[in-house]
């Protein structure tokens, strides 16, 4: 009889600990999954802001060295992601291949060479390129800047109120994990509730009381760390392999910053949860217990 009622509870504190660590699991693999999101989207917008463009028009006379130079100078600026020269030739074909026809029939051979300019994210405000722009027009062999001033704005308030919602998103998110690890963890404290305090009868100190449960949750919050990574990464395989461009992991860096925060979210949350749970039973009175 006492060996059926030792499997029993055996087997029940396995399955208080199982499903403990499925719902840790569960909530920091969405903590993860967020987290993606917020990479890929950050990557996403750092390469719409970088397919901003100049087109600087140069005099159609100025010498091919002048030209050389003027270049390099552009791709040392810090500004500059790079710097492609495209000769009178070039932008003749380009325009005639994109139209259909040969245009110099009609308007003549108007086009001068330029210089395309690509540049670097963070130098894609407004202000920001406004102060380029001004700086490019003292060239002494720069005709004319040419960007498309309102696909830049719309691009950076749309950037900004992305960024808001995904903000309170994540704000309103890791409140709701907070609250879903805390509770779980206060759960199954309550199932022990009356361990606590016989324990405390009995003599034990408050630190010897909290040690084991507290070791207990802690080890709990490492191995849903560890089975949320393993999801994580199986979201980011398939969706780097089955959805191309939706997923890049050419910088792994960031995923592994991420591992080791769901990790450390996971350990310090289960730890504080567990301690103020064992705590607050600690404290009570044995009356109070049965409620």
């Amino acid at each position: 009889m006492t060996e059926q009622i030792d499997k029993i509870t055996k087997h029940r504190l396995a399955s208080s600990w199982i499903s403990t660590v499925l719902s840790i699991t569960l909530v920091l693999f969405m903590i993860g999954l967020l987290g993606v999101i917020l990479i890929n989207a950050q990557r996403i917008s750092k390469e719409t802001r970088e397919n901003i463009s100049f087109e600087i028009m140069l005099l159609p006379d100025t010498k091919q060295g002048d030209i050389l130079a003027f270049q390099k100078r552009l791709e040392a600026e810090p500004y500059v992601k790079s710097a492609r020269f495209i000769s009178k030739e070039e932008a003749t074909k380009e325009t005639i291949d994109m139209l259909g026809h040969d245009f110099r029939n009609i308007v003549g051979d108007i086009l001068p060479p330029s210089i395309l300019l690509k540049i670097h994210s963070q130098y894609t405000s407004i202000d920001s390129l406004q102060k380029i722009e001004k700086t490019l027009q003292l060239e002494p062999n720069v005709t004319d800047i040419q960007y498309q001033r309102t696909y830049v704005e719309n691009i950076n308030e749309n950037i900004y109120k992305i960024s808001l919602i995904m903000l309170i998103i994540s704000g309103v998110f890791l409140i709701i994990a907070i609250t879903l690890i805390n509770n779980t963890i206060r759960l199954s404290i309550y199932s022990k509730r009356f361990i606590i305090k016989s324990m405390l009868l009995v003599g034990a100190k408050r630190i010897t009381i909290q040690k084991p449960f507290i070791f207990k949750g802690i080890m709990q919050g490492i191995w849903g760390a560890i089975f949320s990574v393993v999801l994580l990464c199986g979201v980011i395989y398939l969706g780097y392999t089955r959805v191309p461009g939706l997923i890049d992991i050419s910088e792994p860096d960031y995923y592994l910053i991420l591992f080791g925060l769901v990790t450390i979210i996971g350990i310090l949350f289960t730890w504080l949860s567990t301690y103020f749970s064992v705590r607050k039973y600690i404290k009570m009175k044995i009356d109070k217990l049965y409620f």
